[in-house]
């Protein structure tokens, strides 16, 4: 039964979803851990967002949400969908890409070092998927592969640097190619390489370090200072016209939910202006938005029931 209805919504997202995005979807999903085609994953996720959608309903009458149950359901289905087929698999790729570049400086010296002992390019590899340099040594092992079925070695380090998901790879292994193609000496080139990594490594760790301040500063503004303090004055001013702190009472009902709007948004924002400070790219930062856009939700919400628990109605 639940095998069939992922079917059915696979075969609804192939349809109804434009083949480009299915495209770069697919090409996204090739640099994860996650063996689905792209219909696939989005049929999933379709049906991940239904029952996510309809639970949000549910804890909202529960717990009394400031938004009406069917809108919240809506809103969070609406927040679900691109979280789950956008930002889902540009986390996991990302995290992949992290671990590939952490060990390629390492691998690249190692492989210079065969070479320079008299050994081939192939037995260098193979040294490599022989070493413990997980995710990079499963990728070599995948290159030398596609080696031994015909694929020229320019070709298949290119797909390499193309699955990796990650500019810096791309970079290194055109470097590597076109010294290959100009026979160059090749553990020299792969020497250079590896040298140029370590110093984009190091830029990066002192760009962290240096704006460390300014991130956790906007997180405890924005998740915390902000939503508790709005939502402690949607709370007070109930009180201060007699008529109790539940979600806002004294208030119009729309103030409370666009206190909420408010604070949502402010999240969203705030991720964005960690991935320019951290990481130098806007789009970075969307990877944080709903974890952010939760917090600050869930900081608000305590704030008006902690009024609500302490003073009478």
């Amino acid at each position: 039964m639940k095998m069939g209805l992922v079917k059915k919504m696979t075969a609804f997202a192939k349809r109804v979803f434009p083949e480009k995005f299915l495209h770069n979807l697919d090409r996204r999903l090739e640099s994860t851990k996650i063996a689905l085609v792209a219909e696939e994953y989005v049929g999933v996720t379709l049906l991940a967002t239904i029952l996510v959608g309809v639970a949000a309903g549910f804890i909202g009458m529960l717990l009394q949400f400031p938004l009406p149950a069917p809108l919240l359901a809506i809103l969070v289905a609406i927040a679900t969908f691109p979280a789950l087929t956008i930002g889902v698999p540009y986390y996991l790729a990302q995290r992949r890409a992290d671990e590939l570049e952490k060990a390629l400086p390492d691998a690249l010296r190692q492989m210079a070092s065969t070479l320079r002992a008299g050994m081939g390019i192939d037995v260098a590899m193979d040294d490599l998927v022989k070493s413990k340099y997980g995710v990079l040594s499963d990728e070599f092992n995948r290159v030398v592969t596609e080696i031994r079925r015909g694929r020229t070695l320019d070709s298949a380090l290119l797909a390499l640097a193309r699955r990796s998901n990650s500019p810096l790879y791309e970079r290194a292994f055109h470097l590597i190619v076109e010294g290959i193609e100009r026979g160059a000496a090749l553990a020299s080139v792969l020497d250079s390489v590896s040298t140029d990594i370590k110093e984009v490594h190091a830029i990066q760790r002192e760009r962290q370090a240096a704006t460390m301040q300014q991130v956790l500063f906007l997180l405890v503004v924005a998740l915390f200072a902000v939503p508790f303090i709005v939502g402690l004055t949607v709370a007070v001013s109930g009180i201060q016209i007699g008529r109790g702190p539940a979600a806002g009472a004294g208030l119009p009902a729309e103030m409370s939910t666009i206190a909420m709007a408010y604070i949502v948004i402010q999240a969203l924002i705030c991720s964005l202006a960690v991935g320019v400070i951290r990481y130098g790219k806007m789009l970075k930062g969307l990877t944080f938005a709903v974890p952010f856009m939760i917090v600050s939700a869930i900081v608000f919400y305590v704030a008006q029931n902690i009024i609500g628990g302490i003073a009478p109605v």
